[in-house]
């Protein structure tokens, strides 16, 4: 039993144009999210400097551990911003390599994401949480389009 096959995109598109129009929805996504957590990540350093001063060992190693988290966070969403990038190119050629490729990516990125962000979410303020929720929705339901999308570029290719 695999992920379920879907036909169209929101019952309106083939799947080549929803592919193209997810991803570069996730692409703009990752974006608005690596500058979100830049922005959370440069807030963090006056939290450590009054936790060091106060000389609260346990604030200060929760917004030290959330610094470091928010930096990972960054490099993994401008990371995921490239490899949206490179997914819209090889759904538009066509190549099924590529459109693998980001299935594994994604798989690999999405549970690193969960973990990390699921781990630091009491956190964040409710806007960012809002955000990240949301953009979990739209990856669950990218790769359900990208898997659904390689299928049939396989099959397209066999017959």
């Amino acid at each position: 039993m695999g992920l379920p096959q879907l036909e169209t995109c929101c019952f309106v598109f083939d799947l080549k144009t929803g592919n193209i129009i997810m991803g570069c929805l996730n692409a703009v996504m990752s974006f608005i999210i690596t500058i979100i957590m830049t922005v959370v990540a440069a807030s963090l350093p006056p939290l450590q400097e009054k936790a060091f001063e106060e000389k609260d060992l346990e604030a200060e190693a929760a917004t030290t551990g959330l610094y470091v988290m928010s930096i990972i966070l960054v490099l993994m969403f401008l990371a995921k911003f490239c490899f949206d990038v490179v997914f819209v190119y090889g759904v538009v050629v066509e190549r099924a390599g590529i459109v693998r490729a980001y299935f594994f990516m994604w798989a690999v990125f999405f549970f690193l994401s969960m973990f990390t962000f699921f781990l630091n979410a009491p956190h964040y303020d409710a806007g960012t949480i809002c955000v990240e929720v949301f953009y979990i929705g739209l990856n669950i339901y990218a790769i359900l389009l990208s898997n659904s999308f390689y299928k049939q570029l396989n099959t397209r290719e066999v017959v």
